[in-house]
């Protein structure tokens, strides 16, 4: 049996104001991620650990203990201490397949830093899954992320 799925990109973008500087939001987000990565986005399951390599061609890796691991995103550029450019896969188990170009960068302001968050979703995409996975990353960062750093 074949599928003939039509192919569709879909772009979004929001920011995550945080009362930290940037420099601090960046530390937190790549040094500290198993602390603010949240149980219910967890592929592995609660326990699972979450790990950042934040040079070219690192990764963002979950691994559980009875050695399972998922890719969730490969490194394609960074500018320390200013944006990460990541490149991820959806296989179609859940929902794909679909390639996500994920965009973090962090940002000053007056009242502390900001995240700016900006994605481009090419392949098997809806409306529907481009919205679970902004809503997704909204409550990763804004529940997760910003709630560490605010502490």
């Amino acid at each position: 049996m074949i599928d003939l799925i039509d192919a569709k990109i879909i772009k979004y973008h929001f920011e995550v104001p945080i009362k930290r500087s940037a420099a601090d939001i960046w530390t937190l987000m790549i040094d500290e991620i198993d602390a603010w990565w949240m149980d219910d986005f967890r592929a592995l399951g609660e326990g699972s650990k979450m790990t950042l390599n934040a040079e070219t061609g690192g990764q963002l890796i979950e691994s559980a203990a009875d050695g399972s691991s998922l890719e969730w995103y490969r490194v394609q550029m960074v500018s320390p201490g200013k944006s990460l450019y990541l490149v991820g896969y959806m296989a179609p188990d859940w929902g794909g397949p679909t390639t996500s170009m994920l965009k973090l960068a962090v940002e000053d302001r007056d009242n502390g830093g900001a995240l700016i968050v900006s994605d481009a979703m090419l392949g098997n995409v809806t409306e529907a899954s481009a919205s679970s996975a902004e809503g997704g990353w909204k409550t990763l960062f804004g529940d997760g992320l910003k709630r560490l750093a605010e502490k």
